[in-house]
């Protein structure tokens, strides 16, 4: 028997107060308690620097003149090693030039002592609301980089089942592992639990564990300190840190590396972590969906993954069928598609023959690969209707104008064609798509080039 622990969402902020008047201190603490803010004080600036190297914060309350270490070099530290700590600079009249020096330096705001309340907490809300949209740009600046529709597309009973369980796993703090073929839409599920969850709010931050080498799966996964490595010319957060609060959504989880799993399972343990070139435990509060093509199952008798990470990372298990499992939602799928590929003022739709093409089709590819399919089919049909040798379903190849395409030889065999028959013709027709191209071929079949090159010998695969 396994017995997983949960942890519950913290989101209160963490603020640390750092001057040398401990009477400020525990007034500041008792006030900012009461507004549902965790506070830790500090009555020098040396202690400061030791305390955010064993805790993360999120916004610090500086003092300028203190007994050991002046505010304005702590601040010059933050701004090196901690840049995502937003920093409110407490000084006194006399000390405005100095706060306004501060805040060229990279403080977020200043205030004068003796402070007013009220205008103290309007601020600090202002600053972490900019420490928010921070962290948030920087995860859209990851996912634009990645194209996820709208939403969930489809109206088959299975595809209904599937979204009734990801509400109510949505409501739970769970991690969760999301199981299914490629191309069939893992990431879009994971983000349609983020937007059901109480995390809606916070980042949803996305890692695809397959397209980055084992040395940068850490330091993007957990930051990195200053001088970590040779380009470290700063310190960075990791995309743990930016998702506290929100969702991690590890992707192809199955591609990560035995060297890197251990560090995964002890932040899904107790949320802890170190930067790379740190030796510090830091804490980030965050739900982490990891998804994978693979039996993870089978991968840890192989001693190829992990079988604690498996156990503590699948806690809830959501599986999406494959699209031949789902004939109800191929034209569905395919109008929308068409819909949204088409020219504006040259809206396609399908001819019936083009529809029972599609409906016969297995889609070894998936979701994805219709998506393909419909894009090829409006560039290559000559009007506003797509026939069926638009399509390019059928087994038989050519080339066309340097374009490897299926040629409609409108004749139907049923053949009995295994897993890897389907894998073999699918990969192969992409591959051909690409003029054997790795990098692009990999990224539409969503593997790695070193699975892409792995299947490719698996499966003899030769240039024709």
């Amino acid at each position: 028997m396994y017995c997983i622990i949960t942890r519950k969402m913290n989101t209160n902020p963490k603020i640390l107060v750092c001057d040398d008047d401990e009477t400020i201190c525990y007034l500041l603490k008792e006030q900012l308690v009461d507004k549902f803010f965790s506070i830790d004080m500090v009555y020098d600036g040396k202690f400061a620097i030791e305390n955010m190297k064993k805790r993360n914060y999120d916004l610090l309350l500086l003092d300028l003149k203190m007994p050991i270490m002046q505010g304005e070099e702590v601040l010059k530290f933050v701004k090196e090693y901690y840049p995502s700590i937003q920093v409110i600079i407490l000084t006194a009249d006399s000390e405005i030039r100095k706060a306004i020096d501060c805040i060229k330096l990279g403080a977020y705001d200043f205030i004068t002592k003796p402070y007013n309340f009220d205008e103290l907490l309007l601020t600090i809300k202002r600053a972490l609301e900019h420490r928010d949209l921070l962290f948030q740009n920087e995860a859209l600046t990851k996912q634009a980089k990645q194209h996820r529709a709208s939403r969930i597309i489809g109206d088959s009973e299975m595809l209904n089942q599937l979204i009734n369980l990801a509400e109510k796993a949505a409501k739970s703090e769970s991690n969760i592992l999301i199981e299914g073929e490629t191309g069939t839409g893992k990431e879009l599920l994971a983000d349609f639990i983020h937007q059901h969850s109480a995390r809606r709010l916070k980042p949803f931050v996305v890692i695809n564990c397959a397209s980055l080498p084992d040395q940068l799966i850490e330091s993007e996964l957990f930051g990195y300190e200053k001088g970590a490595f040779t380009d470290a010319k700063t310190s960075k957060p990791g995309l743990v840190e930016i998702a506290n609060g929100g969702t991690l959504f590890l992707d192809e989880i199955g591609e990560m590396s035995l060297n890197i799993q251990p560090k995964l399972l002890r932040f899904l343990e107790n949320g802890e972590y170190r930067r790379v070139g740190g030796i510090n435990s830091l804490s980030s509060d965050v739900r982490v969906i990891g998804a994978t093509n693979k039996n993870l199952l089978e991968e840890t008798e192989l001693k190829l993954f992990r079988r604690d990470l498996l156990f503590r990372l699948n806690v809830i298990t959501l599986i999406v069928p494959p699209l031949r499992e789902r004939k109800e939602d191929i034209l569905t799928l395919a109008n929308f598609f068409l819909e949204s590929k088409s020219p504006i003022r040259a809206p396609r739709k399908f001819d019936e023959k083009a529809i029972e093409a599609l409906m016969q089709y297995d889609f070894p590819g998936n979701v994805r690969e219709l998506e393909h399919i419909i894009e090829r089919a409006i560039i290559f049909s000559d009007d506003n209707t797509i026939l069926p040798e638009n399509l390019f379903l059928s087994k038989k190849k050519k080339k066309l104008h340097g374009v490897v395409v299926s040629e409609n030889t409108g004749e139907h065999k049923d053949e009995e064609l295994s897993i890897d028959d389907l894998e073999r013709s699918h990969i192969l027709k992409i591959l051909e798509l690409n003029g054997w191209e790795r990098t692009n071929s990999a990224k539409q079949l969503g593997i790695s080039q070193k699975t892409l090159y792995s299947k490719i010998k698996k499966y003899h695969l030769e240039k024709g």
